[in-house]
This record gives C-alpha cells, structure tokens and sequence, in this order.
C-alpha cells in the first residue's frame, strides 16, 4: 500500500513539475497574436534573397546561411505551401504549390518553411512550427 501511495505521489509530482515547465514556456516564448512566418534554409546553398508570395504580397527575406533559420516577417495568413523564389549564387529555384488547401490555413502563430534543394535542383517544402 505504501508502494501505490508512492507511485501516486511521484506521478503528481511529474504532472506538476509538467504543467510548471508549460507555463514557463508560455512566458518564455508567448504565441504571438500574429502570424510570423520564417524560413529555414536546408541546403548547402547561401540564399542572397528569398521571397515569399502569400496573399498579393511578396515578402523578402535577405541572406539566410545554410543551416540557418531567416528573421520572421509578420504575414495575414500562409497554407502549408506557399509560393517561393529563391537567389543563390549558383542560380535561381522556385517551387510553386499545385493548389492550396483550405484547411491548412494559419492566421496566427510562430511558423517557418523548412527549404531542400535535392541534387537534381527540385525546391521542397514543409511548413513547421514551434
């Protein structure tokens, strides 16, 4: 019995010191009210320019490292693929999505693109967040 009162207060306790760490997060790293959206350059490459087009807009993002996540620009909203021009100094990529999934609509949030450039030059995507 005092075996199972142990396990029950250990088990509160990690339930605890959990609940502590989330909200020290959430103080920490406050979700914005916005959307911010960044970029993570996946490559071996040196993106000189990159630019995102969402919404009529085109949103620029200056020298991102291999390696490296960009600044974060505030956005009205992004889907999981978004249209993207990229400037090296090998030469220019893109990709632009098929179509947009309604569903996968963002308007607020602390988002960025996570940018592969496989060795036959094709441009792939995916949308992460923290």
């Amino acid at each position: 019995m005092k075996f199972n009162g142990f396990l029950l207060v250990i088990a509160l306790l990690l339930f605890s010191c959990n609940e502590v760490t989330d909200n020290l997060l959430d103080e920490v790293i406050p979700e914005p009210d916005t959307l911010e959206v960044g970029i993570k350059n996946n490559t071996n490459y040196r993106f000189n320019r990159t630019e995102i087009i969402s919404n009529n807009n085109t949103y620029v993002y200056q020298v991102i490292e291999p390696d490296a996540i960009s600044n974060f620009i505030e956005m009205a909203f992004i889907y999981s693929e978004v249209e993207l021009k990229i400037q090296t100094d090998d030469g220019y990529f893109s990709f632009s999505p098929s179509h947009y999934l309604e569903d996968t609509k963002v308007t607020k949030g602390l988002y960025y693109f996570e940018v592969n450039i496989s060795n036959n030059q094709t441009v792939s995507i995916t949308r992460k967040t923290f």
